[in-house]
């Protein structure tokens, strides 16, 4: 049982650092220029998100670990399938954290992200 219990805690150890590990790893920033008609291309600060918010399947929801895949790989400027557009996603994703920003200091209309 105690070789049980201390096997059990090394793994646990290891699943939850991994995503301190990735998020160490993360991008400065990441530019989402994909679908961008009329508004300015939004400069995502990825790394201060990452370190944030630890567990990329927060916004990589399909991805498996250590293969995140930028949103553009699924979310096409238009619906594609059972995926919504990127400007859906985006906004939905973005939107909705964002609005349950205790410090309200996290963008919630366009100009917030979308900087002229």
């Amino acid at each position: 049982m105690k070789k049980f219990a201390t096997l059990l805690a090394v793994v646990l150890v290891a699943v939850f650092s991994a995503g301190v590990i990735v998020a160490a790893n993360a991008p400065e920033k990441a530019v989402i220029n994909e679908v961008q008609k009329v508004k300015a291309p939004v400069a995502f600060p990825h790394k201060a998100h990452a370190d944030r918010i630890k567990n990329c399947a927060e916004c990589h929801h399909k991805d498996a670990p250590g293969k995140e895949q930028k949103c553009f790989a699924c979310h096409k400027a238009e619906k594609t399938g059972d995926a919504v557009s990127m400007k859906d996603a985006m906004h939905t994703k973005c939107k909705g954290c964002h609005s349950k920003d205790a410090t309200k200091k996290a963008p919630t209309k366009c100009d917030g992200c979308h900087k002229k």
